[in-house]
């Protein structure tokens, strides 16, 4: 039963015009999400003057943009337009939306 779910997860799949795999596209949603998640949470903390936020969040972000950086560039239309733009952006709302919550309870 684990093999078939792991083939499931591995096999390509061709999207619109790119051809990947269910977990590299899950992985790559992912990561951009994160990256638009702590890039506008950013903005948040230093509006809040909220130092360690910021310092934590910014270690982190670099991180983000260390790997976005260095990985292989979206070849595709799909990836261009769809995977990068639409999961950083939700990732930069909720960011937006949860560091006003964070700063206020948390920090």
């Amino acid at each position: 039963m684990k093999e078939k779910g792991r083939k499931i997860l591995t096999n390509k799949i061709k999207l619109f015009d790119a051809i990947t795999s269910p977990i590299e596209l899950i992985k790559e949603t992912l990561i951009n999400f994160l990256w638009g998640f702590f890039g506008n949470s950013i903005v948040v903390f230093i509006s809040k003057n909220n130092d360690l936020a910021v310092f934590i969040n910014f270690f982190v972000y670099y991180m983000f943009i260390s790997y976005i950086v260095n990985r292989n560039k979206y070849e595709t239309m799909f990836g261009k337009l769809i995977v990068l733009p639409g999961s950083a952006t939700l990732g930069a709302f909720c960011g937006y939306k949860l560091a006003q919550y964070i700063s206020i309870y948390v920090l």
